[in-house]
């Protein structure tokens, strides 16, 4: 009976974690990341913590804490930021669903994950636009099965109307960052290669446009992404979005001021 009961909690423990992009290139930035996962420790105290870190100066880098069950990867892929979640996930599969999210967002109140049925959810999104679409069509160009997200892309699929929305219509995935179910992206994978997508993304511009080309599959291989679009909203709704910094953040924090459930600070690395 033990042993069952030990089964089953494992099981349930273990049937998420979180996974933290992290790029340290300063005394504040690396406050960022230890933050995150302090209070990730907090409202999740026993779920695994995967942190990638993206050509950080290592200088800087420091833990306030020897934290427990944290994995740190190395990136051998310098600047892919919000694309090495997902390589990486593919590649070592550390938990049946994951938080993909920035170093710079905090967790202030917990979230049950654990209830989540949908295969994939932005924490934010936005309406998808054409910015620089020269660039977003290059990185679908690095896709298999690419030709009916190209049209998407140029928006030259023929509008269907399905369930009461149009197919051809899709938002962005802000930073990235989202719930995913490891079976969702692996569906990606072997479709579309997104993995191919590290010969590709290079710089902060084709990070914006993967930013889109998330939001396109994940809306392409769930058409009800539509109704829902994201845990929080549009991201250009949040308050102060682009505008709340670090500082003002401890500020806030130390004056018991945060009203969140997810805070984002903003840096501009």
């Amino acid at each position: 009976m033990i042993n069952i009961i030990i089964f089953i909690y494992n099981n349930i423990m273990s049937n998420y974690g979180f996974i933290i992009t992290r790029h340290v290139n300063s005394e504040t930035t690396n406050k960022y990341w230890n933050q995150s996962v302090k209070l990730i420790r907090t409202f999740y105290p026993f779920k695994k913590i995967v942190i990638i870190d993206d050509n950080s100066d290592q200088n800087f880098i420091k833990a306030d804490f020897d934290y427990k069950n944290l994995t740190i990867i190395q990136s051998e892929f310098p600047k892919r930021g919000e694309l090495l979640p997902y390589y990486y996930y593919l590649k070592y599969k550390w938990f049946p669903s994951a938080i993909i999210m920035h170093d710079s967002l905090f967790i202030h109140k917990r979230i049950p994950f654990e209830q989540f049925l949908f295969p994939v959810l932005p924490l934010w999104h936005h309406d998808y636009d054409k910015e620089n679409i020269h660039n977003i069509l290059r990185l679908a160009s690095g896709l298999t099965n690419n030709s009916f997200l190209i049209k998407k892309i140029h928006n030259k699929e023929e509008v269907v109307i399905n369930l009461g929305f149009s197919n051809n219509k899709f938002n962005l995935c802000f930073g990235g960052q989202c719930y995913i179910k490891l079976k969702f992206l692996e569906r990606l994978e072997n479709k579309y290669r997104i993995s191919n997508l590290v010969n590709f993304v290079h710089n902060r511009t084709d990070r914006c446009a993967l930013e889109r080309i998330l939001g396109l599959l994940f809306h392409e291989e769930y058409p009800n992404l539509i109704m829902v679009k994201s845990l929080f909203g549009d991201i250009f709704r949040f308050p102060m979005a682009f505008n709340y910094y670090y500082d003002t953040y401890d500020n806030d924090l130390k004056h018991k001021k945060i009203i969140h459930s997810f805070v984002k600070v903003w840096t501009g690395r």
